[in-house]
């Protein structure tokens, strides 16, 4: 798939970032991973700041920091939990973090503007169906919203409009024919939309876990998949890092993607291990953490995928030029 010629232009919600990435650009201190001298074989141990977020996305890494995977590589994880991704961008542009986890949706939109990121390694997809995908649209148990055509007509909540959840809707209702311009989005945050369903402010709205089981719970329904209609599996997160990283420490790159891909097809094989170690890192209770439907951990890119959700940056007018999955991910 190619777009536009990519001149990193863009006029989106994190505008802000460009800002960031122009102060922050050859300005950067040495980092603890450039301090800290050679790593894997024969080296010392070298630490790498990652900026992650509270869910369970991210437990591959931690899975593997306890499995040493990490150590096995020379490197020692230190994370820092932030709550948005913009946080994390704006961190890895500026020194704070080595790599970060953030959606490709997220940091396609950030290297539009000029903000110098790129895709280190996959992380983690969703399901597959209505039954299993972890971030759905939910409605009460009484709602005729069954498919994407009941979708037309009603008040359906996104948590930040001009996001992933916005523009993965849009596409999912353009595949199955249901002109979106027809429905009412509003934003209303993941963690508030279990009462706003159960309050009725709600057609259905657009949550992951944990709150999709919260809705679960208090007798409510999945009512559509949107990515997961997209396609199966379909990419969702992704480690990047900054451009200025992948060209002052190759080697520590070339490790910590190694770490990942062995964590994240350790995760995918042993789903009993992500749900015990979910709450030692979150505030997902070891209840819900047992039952909640659990993220696909994904080890390679998917680039066709990566490019067809860059399109859609395009189409939907989140940006003016979206970089090519080529152009995203880290050469």
């Amino acid at each position: 798939m190619s777009h536009r010629p990519f001149t990193r232009r863009a006029t989106t919600t994190v505008a802000g970032l460009a800002v960031v990435a122009l102060a922050a650009t050859g300005c950067g201190g040495d980092s603890d991973t450039e301090a800290s001298g050679g790593g894997g074989e024969g080296g010392g141990t070298e630490t790498v700041q990652v900026g992650t977020l509270p869910i369970a996305n991210a437990a591959a890494m931690y899975l593997g920091m306890e499995q040493g995977f990490f150590e096995d590589e020379g490197l020692e994880i230190e994370p820092t939990v932030l709550q948005t991704g913009n946080d994390i961008i704006t961190g890895l542009v500026s020194g704070d973090f080595d790599f970060g986890f953030v959606g490709y949706i997220s940091a396609g939109i950030a290297a539009a503007q000029g903000v110098p990121v790129c895709v280190a390694t996959a992380s983690d997809a969703t399901g597959t169906t209505t039954e299993d995908d972890w971030q759905v649209l939910v409605a009460s148990g009484d709602s005729d919203i069954s498919s994407a055509a009941d979708l037309a007509g009603k008040t359906i909540s996104v948590n930040g409009l001009g996001g992933v959840a916005e523009v993965m809707l849009k596409a999912a209702l353009d595949q199955e024919g249901v002109d979106w311009s027809t429905v009412n989005l509003i934003e209303v945050p993941f963690p508030e939309v279990p009462a706003a369903v159960e309050a009725g402010r709600i057609d259905a709205g657009y949550t992951s876990e944990p709150f999709v089981t919260t809705v679960l719970d208090q007798g409510g329904k999945v009512a559509f998949a949107p990515q997961s209609t997209i396609a199966p599996e379909y990419p969702n997160g992704s480690y990047a890092t900054s451009e200025q990283f992948v060209q002052q420490n190759p080697d520590v790159l070339e490790r910590f993607e190694s770490a990942m891909t062995t964590s994240l097809e350790y995760a995918r094989e042993n789903p009993d291990a992500i749900r015990e170690i979910i709450p030692t890192y979150t505030q997902i209770s070891e209840d819900v953490a047992s039952r909640m439907r659990l993220p696909v951990y994904q080890s390679e890119l998917q680039n066709d995928a990566i490019d067809q959700q860059m399109g859609f940056l395009e189409t939907y007018d989140i940006v003016d030029e979206a970089p090519t999955a080529d152009e995203l991910v880290c050469g």
